[in-house]
């Protein structure tokens, strides 16, 4: 049988990858906080660009019979994955930026960040995981009702018996994994998305050239850690997630800073030291005054 334990974590990737942001977009872009806009953008140049484009330039490279070997190699391989997710990725949201979001002198705002990133990452999701978790989880119930019985006489029992060692033989954890990977993953895109849109905002490519380095490295690091165990790549993705975060997010969404004090002026006050004062001045006035025979 396939645990309980096991099956709660196929809930919980459901839920992170899948879900949650899908549920979030739409509450946020129904409430009018993100852009209906931007969230498809994201999720429509993400698609085209990948069946387009990316993923028949990776079906070529590895039919040209120089670069099979190098291609299969773990170094060969993992260039080949961050060379084209960088460049491709980064081609996306540029386009989709220009041609879309900033149509027609319309400025791009740091809600069209948030809404493509979003986008991307849910489109980016159906593409890697596709239907397999949904699978996974109808076929790891079926097991625990009705045994390999009904599964193999539809598969065969060589299939039946694959999939059932892969389910009752998997640790929970590493069924996680996969939900863990696209939390940290959808902060990352939007970041990147961030740094693009900075980019066009600003007419300047270090931005965009940045967001594809660190697009590269993300996906290279992760790849060259893949034989070192699952965790061990969702510690790096996580690594580069908060760089990314605290590093770079502050340069298209700089903080706020408070205006200058002119020299000879007293600093305003806080809300709550504004409160207070007030409160102490209601006080002063409510007692009772000396009068001039009592002094």
């Amino acid at each position: 049988m396939v645990s309980v334990g096991s099956i709660l974590a196929m809930i919980f990737t459901l839920t992170a990858a899948f879900f949650l942001p899908i549920i979030g977009a739409v509450v946020l872009c129904a409430a009018g906080k993100l852009s209906w806009r931007s969230l498809i953008t994201g999720f429509f140049f993400y698609a085209v660009l990948q069946a387009l484009f990316r993923l028949p330039v990776l079906w070529l490279l590895y039919q040209i019979p120089g670069v099979q070997s190098f291609a299969y190699s773990l170094v060969g391989n993992a260039l080949l994955m961050a060379i084209t997710t960088a460049f491709f990725e980064t081609a996306a949201r540029f386009l989709g930026g220009r041609l879309v979001l900033g149509r027609k002198g319309r400025s791009i705002t740091p809600g069209d960040s948030i809404g493509y990133g979003l986008g991307h990452s849910i489109a980016e999701t159906f593409f890697l995981m596709g239907l397999s978790y949904f699978g996974n989880l109808m076929l790891a119930f079926a097991i625990n009702q009705n045994g390999l019985s009904n599964y193999s006489e539809v598969f065969g029992q060589e299939a039946a018996v694959q999939v059932y060692q892969v389910l009752t033989g998997t640790p929970a954890l590493e069924f996680a994994a996969g939900g863990v990977e696209r939390i940290f993953y959808t902060i990352i895109q939007i970041v990147l998305t961030g740094l693009v849109f900075h980019g066009l905002r600003r007419r300047s490519i270090k931005p965009v050239l940045l967001a594809a380095l660190a697009h590269f490295l993300t996906v290279f690091g992760t790849a060259i850690l893949q034989p070192h165990g699952v965790w061990v790549g969702e510690v790096y993705i996580f690594l580069m997630a908060m760089v990314l975060l605290l590093g770079l997010a502050p340069m298209p969404w700089p903080r706020r800073k408070a205006p200058a004090v002119p020299e000879g002026m007293e600093e305003p006050l806080a809300p709550e030291e504004l409160e207070k004062a007030k409160t102490e001045e209601s006080r002063e006035k409510a007692e009772p005054q000396p009068s001039r025979e009592e002094t």
